[in-house]
């Protein structure tokens, strides 16, 4: 499927994660809202949202697809940063993504559920059927469920 990267906007709710930013209390409810912008090339806004001390955070940038995964560079005060992920599978309404060790973060995977959309049973499916949602027994077994 070559334009599977259209799947991609709109918002997703993160429901299972080994990165380290999304395990305390301090950051919750985290979401990513990808949207596709007018440029030729495959180029997403990227929002990331999340709650802290009653508040939204946001930190925002652009993702640009370069051989299969996308190349992330922060706007504004983070534009000095940049980062690497790509899409492990889609279905429906599940995104599994996995991204590699950038300058200030680990490397690490994330389940996100399309917003609004309920799948039952997500945490026992994945945990069952790992390997189909694109993830190693590594992963599966570090994954931590919201």
């Amino acid at each position: 499927m070559t334009d599977w990267h259209t799947q991609l906007d709109g918002t997703w709710e993160i429901k299972g994660t080994n990165f380290p930013m999304w395990l305390t209390d301090k950051r919750k409810n985290p979401r990513i809202t990808y949207k596709r912008t007018e440029k030729n090339a495959v180029e997403l806004l990227d929002l990331v949202e999340y709650e802290a001390n009653g508040k939204t955070k946001q930190i925002k940038g652009i993702d640009r697809l370069v051989a299969e995964q996308f190349v992330w560079r922060g706007l504004g005060i983070l534009k000095l940063l940049s980062s690497r992920w790509k899409v492990v599978t889609v279905k429906g309404d599940v995104l599994v993504i996995r991204f590699e060790k950038s300058l200030v973060t680990p490397a690490g995977v994330d389940v996100l559920v399309k917003k609004g959309a309920v799948i039952p049973n997500l945490q026992q499916r994945i945990q069952e059927h790992y390997k189909s949602f694109g993830l190693t027994l590594q992963e599966r077994n570090e994954l931590q469920w919201s």
